[in-house]
């Protein structure tokens, strides 16, 4: 009789642990679900800028930041800064302050907002190093989040938001070196093998145009024809372009960033990839003829 007893419990404590799962299962399903336009819970607040840099030498050492609240109702937000990095997989990865990182000399005003409905609000930084600034590029994330949850199809929904903050001191150089750059048809997507030498942040900046692989254009004519600073394309217009965009690379790392080209139109036929970018004011492109012979 015991074990019949024990049994049933087990039974009974498994069958419990089972619909939790599903239940959070299905959530996170509602949750996925609900990030599309289409179900109502696209973001509600909003920042402008989404990146700021401060020359603290030169006396810019205060910035702002808009806040803007997207929604019917009125928001609260909250304001937090961390120190941070990125870590083996390109993710974002909070880590503890230390005298030299940006987030110990920070002065946010104000960390506590009330916005009204489709309101703003500017909040104010303000760099005051509490030890003597090292040459080169100081960094926090300052976030922002939803304090009251909407409540959307059953799920509460809490927006958080980070903006990078970059402060700069002393003598800052941006040196890296381009160890390759390689493009994959099947993902769609470019990778720039980088090692930073300096002690401020390098990204590859620039762009990319698609043309007819048929063209009897010779590649260096095509790379000409790209302005890598503005996007702009001379001469015939190519059939898809855009800007290239990637994560930073922090000083003394090499790391490999993937930046995904997005075009809208048909590339299942033959074309080139004509790409245009900078790491570190130097100047790099390549043409990438891809087949498509399937």
């Amino acid at each position: 009789m015991m074990v019949q007893v024990l049994h049933a419990v087990i039974e009974g404590f498994v069958l419990k642990l089972f619909i939790r799962f599903i239940l959070l299962f299905v959530v996170f399903l509602n949750i996925a679900e609900a990030a599309e336009p289409k179900k109502g819970l696209q973001p509600q607040l909003a920042l402008s800028p989404s990146r700021v840099e401060i020359d603290a030498d030169e006396g810019r050492a205060t910035k702002s930041v808009t806040v803007l609240n997207l929604g019917n109702e009125s928001m609260r937000v909250q304001v937090s800064v961390q120190n941070w990095d990125f870590d083996q997989n390109n993710n974002y990865r909070a880590l503890p302050p230390n005298e030299q990182s940006l987030d110990q000399w920070l002065i946010i005003n104000p960390v506590q907002l009330e916005i009204p409905a489709k309101g703003q609000q500017t909040v104010r930084m303000a760099v005051r190093p509490r030890a003597k600034p090292e040459d080169g590029e100081h960094r926090a994330m300052v976030f922002f989040r939803q304090i009251n949850a909407e409540e959307k199809e059953g799920v509460n929904v809490l927006f958080n938001i980070g903006v990078p903050v970059y402060a700069y001191f002393g003598d800052v150089q941006r040196t890296a070196t381009l160890h390759g750059m390689s493009f994959d048809p099947e993902k769609q997507s470019l990778t720039f093998d980088i090692t930073n030498t300096g002690n401020a942040y390098v990204r590859p900046e620039g762009y990319y145009m698609l043309v007819n692989s048929e063209s009897e254009v010779p590649d260096q004519t095509l790379l000409a024809r790209l302005n890598a600073k503005t996007g702009e394309v001379s001469g015939s217009k190519p059939f898809a372009m855009g800007k290239i965009a990637s994560k930073p690379v922090f000083a003394g790392e090499r790391r490999q960033l993937a930046a995904t080209i997005a075009p809208k139109e048909d590339v299942s036929k033959p074309y080139k990839l004509v790409v245009k970018a900078k790491v570190a004011e130097q100047l790099f492109g390549k043409v990438y003829t891809i087949k498509n012979d399937k």
